[in-house]
């Protein structure tokens, strides 16, 4: 027969069991997930390359074709393909892949082997264009000046020449490629020039120098007599020429 005291614990525990149903509550659903930000497209196709495609008819009839992208150029001969970039020259048309070189100059041009000396056996030459570009200037560039603290009058002229010079081991003179004339007005030196050219006159086997000379009338004051370099066999297209003072010597 159950006690006092046992019915007593019945019926707490009764009431606590009942209080824990009573007082819960069932779990609330998780929110719903927001949906992850759509990622930006990534355009990843490359760009193609863009070609400029060159026809020319050689000596022999002999067809070459140059496409040139930038500084590279694929040249097309005979079946044969030559990926070439492009290397130091005097109007920039000059490519080569270390073995051949092709040497575009104006509306003509020529391929060549690759050698140090730039006397590499002629692969094709007499090369023009089948449809002519419209005629293209290169420039030689810089800055003319002396260390004479001299001023000179405004009616001073810079005369100025690119010269072909003559061969070592022939009777020639220096050949005029082109010239430029400036009037000084009221500048001092130094004086900034630039002197225009056509580079189908140029020809990568030669030497040429720029020659300057200040005037007043016919008197010729300052000189850059023998020349600078430019243009080929490495050298620049842009000089800081620093001329020499000369007795007084009156020009024809």
């Amino acid at each position: 027969m159950p006690t006092k005291w046992s019915a007593m614990v019945g019926l707490a525990a009764g009431c606590l069991l009942g209080g824990a149903i009573m007082g819960h509550e069932p779990p609330t659903a998780p929110a719903a997930l927001a949906p992850a930000p759509a990622q930006a497209a990534h355009n990843n196709v490359r760009r193609a390359i863009e070609w400029k495609r060159f026809e020319y008819t050689c000596e022999g009839g002999a067809k070459v074709t140059v496409s040139q992208s930038g500084t590279i150029a694929k040249v097309q001969y005979q079946g044969h393909e030559y990926l070439m970039k492009q290397t130091q020259s005097a109007d920039g048309n000059r490519y080569s892949d270390g073995k051949v070189v092709w040497w575009g100059k104006g509306n003509g041009g020529f391929l060549q082997e690759d050698t140090p000396n730039w006397d590499g056996t002629m692969i094709v030459k007499d090369c023009k264009l089948d449809k002519p570009m419209n005629a293209e200037t290169a420039v030689v560039t810089g800055t003319v000046s002396y260390l004479q603290r001299i001023a000179l009058p405004p009616e001073a002229a810079i005369e100025m020449q690119l010269l072909e010079l003559p061969q070592a081991d022939a009777r020639e003179v220096a050949k005029v490629v082109a010239e430029e004339k400036i009037t000084l007005g009221n500048r001092q030196v130094p004086v900034a020039f630039e002197v225009k050219f056509d580079p189908a006159k140029i020809d990568a086997k030669r030497a040429y120098a720029l020659m300057a000379r200040i005037l007043v009338g016919k008197e010729v004051r300052f000189t850059s007599d023998p020349g600078y370099p430019v243009l080929t066999a490495g050298n620049p297209s842009h000089v800081e020429m620093i001329l020499k003072q000369v007795a007084s010597v009156k020009t024809p």
